[in-house]
């Protein structure tokens, strides 16, 4: 018996900017026990709506069917299942690492090979900030795990058709 492969989806939502309508979608993926990854939300070119982007980990059919739930909630617009094929998918970061006399400039080389932009030099921290795939993020973290890692902020995946 074939089992339905599971894979991460963006969902893309363009709602309209009225109170209480996040919750109403992030109520519906609650209720139906479907894990939200990660979720980014910001108003868009006009004013009066805003753009969800939600990725979920799931199979074919549970993303047909969040599709058409999400769809039917009041206030959303139109509602579609980004291919990461066909657009530009980017995640933002910004880490805090420990920064000592000894690791400071190894720190800085490693931005550098990221094209990291460096936005804060303390006596005992830096805070970078890189864009990326997830993959180059992860890289990024993982490359700085070693030196301490103080605090991570990471948007989640943003997707734009080509």
């Amino acid at each position: 018996m074939a089992y339905p492969v599971e894979r991460e989806y963006i969902i893309s939502i363009l709602a309209k900017n009225n109170p209480g309508v996040l919750l109403r979608i992030s109520g519906l993926f609650s209720r139906r026990c479907y894990n939200i990854l990660s979720i980014v939300a910001a108003q868009t070119e006009n004013t009066e709506y805003s753009r969800i982007l939600i990725v979920v980990k799931g199979d074919d059919r549970i993303v047909r069917q969040v599709d058409k739930q999400v769809s039917k909630l009041v206030d959303i617009e139109q509602v579609d299942i980004v291919d990461p094929n066909a657009s530009v998918v980017r995640e933002h970061l910004l880490i805090k690492v420990e920064r000592t006399v000894q690791n400071s400039e190894k720190l800085v080389e490693m931005a550098n090979v990221f094209r990291a932009n460096i936005l804060s030099v303390e006596a005992t921290s830096m805070i970078l900030e890189l864009t990326g795939d997830a993959t180059t993020i992860n890289s990024f973290i993982e490359l700085y795990n070693p030196y301490h890692v103080l605090k991570i902020l990471r948007t989640g995946a943003m997707a734009m058709p080509k």
